[in-house]
Order: structure tokens, then C-alpha cells, then sequence
């Protein structure tokens, strides 16, 4: 991430607390000439007592800190994985075979799972994880044409309400840590074209009802966590009573990171939930649902 893009990723997080660059100044003790600065991209070097400023002041979350640091150091992603030389040969440039080796994974699982980007875009989806969130036939129908169509976010905060019309019971846990998912595994890419063109549509209210309410209230929320694996226990309206741990594995790639995430189950009846997809649903992978790399959006 170079220094302009960092400015803006900046001005977008000091945006999310409604702070003007004073407040953020008031907040951080930072000199407000020296946000300008950075805001603007002109500042070239950053102190880490500056950044750690910032990240306070921000509210950011243990990853998200983690995130923003790295975007800090203005390395650019496709220099973060391993680069290929004369005497070395590696796969994590070749976005096929990642992308392949994570799929030849999911559609073995047993268990509900599915492969998305930093954008929360659904790349791959195994049966049972189609079977377990029970999109409509009118939402895959649709998705081509709407803005964030294949995002995890649609399905969890969309205007179909598609999982809070089935989760009766603990609804608030299960939507502030698919939030807390999202926004961490996307900070360093907030600055991006794609990205801002998928809040514009996630910020109108006729669209996403409950996005901007689960949004903001991540950076408020106490509790914190410090790897990419939650315990989700709710009650489904089909289902009935649902425990299970996310498990997800990432892959790093020059066009940033692969999430492949996987629901494993933490009690006998959720294990039977499960067993009982594998048998209607099946093993195996749905047709490649979002694009990646390319984002073909404007």
C-alpha cells in the first residue's frame, strides 16, 4: 500500500468513528497538521508511537491493528509472498493453483465450507455449506446484477434477510462476529476501487438495513480476539439449537489474501445437522460463484 492509499484508508477509519480530522486530533494528541499530512499522503515516514496513536484513537481491533500496521509499512502485497528467482520455483504466485489446492480441500469436507477474498466475496461454495444457508433461488438468480450479489455481507445483512430471518435466538453475537470477519480481513484494502464501490451499495439503508448498525458497532464492541476463529451458538428456525467453531485457513497471494473457512461442529446435535446435509446436499463444490482477481464492477 503506497502513502496516498494509506491517507485514504486513514480518512476512511477516521470516517467510521464520525470524527472530523479535529476530533481525531482531540482523540489522538496528534498535531492536526500531521493528519492533514498523512490524509493527503505526503507524509513519507511514520513513527510507530504515531501509528500506535492512530490505532488507539481508531478503535481497532486486535487484527485490524495487526492490518493497519502492515499497511503502514507502504510494502506492496504482491512483494509480501516469496518471489520466484532462477534457483527457486513457487506456487504462491500462479492464482490458479491456489485457488485449485483450496477447492480440491472443500468439496472433500464434510462440513459446511466455502473460499472468499478480502472483499467478502464468495469465490467457492460446497454443497452443504449452499444447503446450510439456504439462499433463494431469486437471490443466486440476481446476484450477477447486484452490487456485492456473491458477498457474505448480502446474505448476513441484505434487504432479503436471508440468515436473520432463520436465526431466532442469539442473533446479535452471530451478526457483530461475521462483521467483526469482515472488517478485519478487508482493512488494508479499504482504500481500493472495488471496496468503495461495494459500501456504496452496503450503505443504502433500502439495500443492506443492518449493515451500517453492525459496521460501526465492531469497534465498539469489547470483546476482543486475537486469531480468525469464532464460537457461534444460536438458534435456527430450521435447524433448531447450532454450536460450531469457524476454522479458516488462509493462502496469501499477490492479490491478496484467500479465506477458506470451514464450520466445525461442537456438539452431537449439530454434528447430526451436518451428517444430515452430507446426506440431502451431498460432497462437492457449487460452479465458481464471484470473480477473482478481476473485479469486473464499473
Amino acid at each position: 500500500m503506497d502513502r496516498m492509499e494509506f491517507g485514504t484508508l486513514v480518512s476512511l477509519l477516521r470516517q467510521d468513528r464520525d470524527f472530523t480530522q479535529f476530533q481525531l486530533h482531540e482523540a489522538s494528541g496528534i498535531n492536526l497538521a500531521v493528519i492533514s499530512q498523512i490524509e493527503r499522503g505526503v507524509k513519507k515516514y511514520f513513527e510507530p508511537e504515531l501509528l500506535i496513536k492512530l490505532a488507539n484513537s481508531l478503535h481497532l481491533t486486535t487484527i485490524e491493528r495487526r492490518e493497519f500496521f502492515l499497511a503502514a509499512s507502504g510494502v506492496k502485497q504482491q512483494y509480501i509472498i516469496r518471489q520466484p528467482s532462477a534457483a527457486l520455483a513457487t506456487d504462491t504466485v500462479d492464482i490458479v493453483k491456489v485457488l485449485g489446492k483450496m477447492t480440491s480441500i472443500i468439496e472433500k469436507l464434510n462440513v459446511p465450507a466455502f473460499i472468499m477474498d478480502v472483499y467478502s466475496d464468495v469465490l467457492v461454495l460446497n454443497n452443504m455449506a449452499f444447503a446450510f444457508f439456504q439462499p433463494t433461488p431469486e437471490m443466486m438468480l440476481s446476484a450477477h446484477n447486484t452490487p456485492g450479489g456473491f458477498t457474505t455481507v448480502r446474505v448476513m445483512f441484505g434487504k432479503e434477510l436471508a440468515v436473520r430471518s432463520k436465526i431466532t435466538e442469539n442473533w446479535e453475537q452471530y451478526a457483530v462476529g461475521s462483521m467483526r470477519f469482515v472488517r478485519e480481513n478487508s482493512l488494508r484494502y479499504r482504500a481500493k476501487p472495488y471496496f468503495q464501490y461495494l459500501m456504496k451499495a452496503f450503505r443504502d439503508q433500502n439495500e443492506y438495513p443492518l449493515f451500517d448498525r453492525y459496521w460501526k458497532m465492531v469497534s465498539s464492541t469489547e470483546q476482543d480476539r486475537e486469531a480468525n476463529s469464532d464460537t457461534f451458538s444460536y438458534t435456527h428456525a430450521d435447524f433448531g439449537p447450532i454450536i460450531y467453531a469457524t476454522a479458516t485457513t488462509t493462502s496469501i497471494t499477490p492479490h491478496g489474501e484467500l479465506f477458506l473457512n470451514q464450520y466445525l461442529p461442537l456438539d452431537e446435535h449439530t454434528r447430526a445437522v451436518f451428517a444430515e446435509l452430507e446426506k440431502k446436499a451431498g460432497l462437492g463444490v457449487l460452479p465458481p460463484l464471484a470473480p477473482w482477481p478481476k473485479k469486473d464492477f464499473l
